[in-house]
């Protein structure tokens, strides 16, 4: 179990203290109740059931008892706060207060503990985040707005703990030139086992490709990131490693705006690539591969090691959406073309046809994948 508070400088006691320089100095005295952290995030591993302490307090203390209300808050809440913050978390309806009121004592500013209960926790979503809203209230003094509600955020981490090996190997996406794109996203978790001169990641040869390096037929070393076809897109702020796992992504507009991610960080911002409305088909036509270009004139361009989380989309996913989702996504995600786990077979989970491979290995892993935070 993984706990991190984050305990924000809430809104409504920075704009007291504002006015506290400005009005009358009683203003600034006047008691308040609110939470002191305001989200609190809770990594899962393997627990079934888990209780937090929960306490309110107040700004200044009083001379009398504060009796304090508390209420698990649903859907309305949590939906505002997806629009606010630009999340998708999901409701977590597995939880109780094991009671409901707590008392401030007189000259005292925290509030007796009580008991919050998450249940269930096995039957989260693995990749998911649940968000839990609990509100408190009082009818002694004022409630501090902004800071009424405490979030849980409550998360079951991935564990992916087999990966395909490529090596000479590939897929083929059963994309046709019927399928249009405006706009689109690649995605791949890699780990590299050693540097080819050009290392095809996916994409479509003369397109739109995401590789590692082109150091035979160009001048790119063969362990800088790059988009190419339409383009240019080149990271040369660091080279890959071997042996380290990363989540490369990148996204490209109809306006022609691109952007390079490594890591869920974005490494280039608003470039210019020409996107083509066929991933498929362009004068040189090999199809939209991963891990290789198979048949390809000028050399098949394999890349050597593991990889897992395989995506295409038609659509450009949010910087927030590519760092929050970097180890699994929903299936059913909009504007998911293909998906391929690569945990065990070659298997599009987004249910939309069957590749071309030879894709035959996979190997267990020794511990769970784990994105590196530094670039």
């Amino acid at each position: 179990m993984k706990i991190i508070s984050r305990i924000i400088f809430p809104l409504g006691l920075c704009a007291m203290l504002l006015a506290g320089c400005q009005d009358k100095e009683t203003e600034l005295l006047v008691p308040k109740l609110y939470f002191e952290a305001s989200e609190t995030v809770i990594e899962i591993d393997g627990e079934t059931t888990y209780s937090v302490e929960l306490k309110s307090r107040l700004t200044t203390m009083v001379e009398e008892d504060v009796n304090v209300t508390y209420t698990i808050e649903g859907e309305d809440v949590v939906n505002a706060y997806n629009y606010r913050y630009g999340k998708a978390y999901r409701v977590l309806t597995s939880a109780e207060l094991v009671s409901k009121t707590a008392v401030i004592k007189a000259g005292q500013i925290y509030s007796d503990a009580i008991e919050l209960k998450l249940e269930d926790l096995n039957n989260l979503i693995e990749g998911e985040v649940y968000l839990l809203p609990v509100r408190v209230n009082t009818g002694n003094v004022h409630v501090m707005e902004g800071a009424d509600i405490a979030y849980y955020e409550v998360k079951k981490p991935v564990k992916i703990m087999k990966a395909a090996v490529f090596n000479n190997s590939y897929i083929t996406l059963p994309l046709t030139p019927l399928d249009v794109f405006t706009e689109a996203t690649y995605e791949a978790v890699v780990n590299v086992s050693y540097f080819g001169n050009n290392n095809t990641v996916m994409g479509c040869e003369g397109v739109m490709i995401m590789r590692i390096g082109d150091a035979g037929g160009g001048s790119i070393p063969k362990d800088i990131l790059q988009v190419a076809g339409g383009g240019e897109i080149t990271w040369t702020g660091n080279p890959l490693k071997t042996g380290v796992w990363y989540h490369l992504a990148f996204t490209c507009s109809s306006q022609g705006v691109a952007n390079l991610y490594v890591n869920g960080e974005k490494v280039v911002a608003n470039g210019s690539f020409q996107m083509s409305p066929d991933l498929t088909a362009n004068g040189a036509d090999f199809g939209f591969s991963v891990g290789m270009v198979p048949n390809f004139m000028w050399g098949t361009r394999p890349f050597n090691g593991l990889m897992s989380e395989v995506r295409l989309w038609n659509v450009v996913r949010s910087e927030n959406e590519i760092k929050e989702n970097m180890l699994s996504v929903d299936p059913n995600s909009k504007g998911l073309v293909a998906y391929y786990k690569l945990n065990g077979g070659v298997v599009d989970a987004s249910g939309h046809g069957t590749p071309k491979t030879n894709l035959r290995n996979f190997r267990d892993l020794e511990k769970p994948i784990a994105i590196g935070g530094g670039l």
